[in-house]
């Protein structure tokens, strides 16, 4: 019976532990910089519990993804425009056009 428990004990904590993601550093190898005109996106992830370094990654507009050396000036002018970018038009969407009044 004590043979038992400890199988099923055992099962469980194999099924738990096999269904659960094991989250890591995204970027295994970086570049120092890509063809801006093929950029379409751009994310930053700084330092997280499963991952101990800042990593940014561009979506090309072909859908494919590449990691950037965050300590590239390249990267760094990327990830500036890009949020400059994003407040520009975050700007025009809270900006409000006047009707024409007749």
């Amino acid at each position: 019976m004590n043979i038992a428990i400890h199988f099923i004990v055992l099962l469980a904590c194999t099924v738990l532990c096999s269904s659960t993601v094991i989250k890591s550093c995204q970027c295994l190898k970086t570049s120092r910089s890509v063809d801006v005109s093929t950029i379409s996106d751009v994310k930053v992830y700084n330092v997280r519990p499963y991952c101990s370094k800042k990593e940014v990654i561009v979506t090309l507009k072909d859908q494919r993804s590449r990691c950037l050396d965050p300590q590239s000036k390249f990267t760094q002018a990327v990830v500036k425009t890009m949020q400059i970018l994003r407040a520009q038009q975050a700007l025009k969407m809270n900006t409000t056009v006047p009707k024409p009044t007749q």
